[in-house]
């Protein structure tokens, strides 16, 4: 088994296939995952060995200068910040408390150190040819970037893979141990959500960091005094931050396609470019085992259970 990309679904797919090779375009240093990280179930820890805290979530809508129900013209703000301008409904329009489970902090460098030995890092794999024949292979790379590797970009017709890159910034609240999110659905603002995990504060922009008025709304937002917190690492970028989504029967088809004339399975919310909870990535690396050892009838009903 080969596993492409050694992101968060590539690293809990190493951990369910402990024979897995995973291989890596990018160096070690560059895996910094820095949004926030939170699951519906224990499950994702239980698989990886690792435990998660579990929480109650409470969330809260911060617009001009102060708290508020949803609404349609908030949504579709916040929709058209996070979407590319395109109107969809968002997870803003579900403020009550919730019960999840946290990873810890250092979640990613943990499961890198159990998989170590096994993961290539700086080692792309440019052609199909490279993967050699045989054994099965799971792909979590963004579903253009297999597309081109496989020669493939011909199945994916016209659609445009539009994204949004997101921009991260981390400070250490003193003395907090509270789980809380606000959305930040003004047009004014690059904020689109703000967190405290714990005693971590995330904030979490589109595009471009946040000015310093930007900053200064998101602590007032949280009753925390301006400038009485130190940011605790550089701005961290993630390029694949927001997808956006696309024709469905084109992106099934292409998967299927993938999977038939290949042996690649496509796993985690890039590579099936939808927007997924890491929670599914689980789900889906099931389903792979059972479609690995199936017929090919029973492959076209197993595809259909893929998220």
């Amino acid at each position: 088994m080969k596993i492409l990309g050694a992101g968060l679904s590539g690293l809990i797919a190493a951990h369910v296939y402990p024979n897995a090779e995973v291989f890596e375009a990018g160096p070690q240093s560059q895996n910094t995952h820095r949004a926030v990280l939170r699951f519906r179930t224990a499950a994702v820890g239980d698989a990886v060995g690792v435990e998660f805290r579990s929480v109650r979530v409470n969330k809260g809508i911060w617009s001009e200068g102060g708290y508020v129900s949803p609404d349609i013209r908030l949504a579709n703000f916040y929709s058209q910040k996070v979407a590319g301008g395109r109107l969809l409904d968002r997870s803003i329009w579900k403020i009550d408390p919730v019960e999840r489970f946290i990873a810890p902090e250092n979640f990613i460098e943990r499961m890198i150190e159990q998989v170590k030995g096994r993961v290539h890092w700086s080692s792309p794999v440019n052609s199909v040819e490279e993967l050699g024949v045989g054994a099965p292979v799971i792909s979590t790379l963004p579903l253009p970037v297999l597309a081109k590797i496989c020669s493939s970009e011909h199945l994916l017709k016209e659609e445009r893979f539009g994204h949004s890159r997101i921009q991260v910034r981390r400070f250490r609240v003193p003395d907090a141990d509270v789980f809380q999110s606000v959305y930040f659905p003004s047009p004014e603002t690059a904020v689109y959500r703000a967190s405290i995990t714990k005693d971590l504060l995330i904030v979490e922009s589109i595009q471009d960091s946040p000015v310093k008025s930007d900053l200064e709304e998101v602590f007032r937002a949280f009753g925390l005094g301006v400038g009485e917190l130190a940011e605790i690492d550089p701005v961290q970028l993630q390029r694949y931050g927001k997808i956006i989504p696309v024709n469905e029967h084109v992106r099934r088809n292409f998967i299927q396609s993938i999977t038939r004339n290949f042996g690649i399975y496509s796993v985690g919310r890039f590579a099936v470019w939808k927007n997924l909870l890491l929670d599914d990535t689980l789900n889906d690396l099931a389903v792979v085992k059972r479609l690995i050892n199936s017929d090919a009838y029973s492959q076209n009903l197993i595809n259909g259970e893929m998220k």
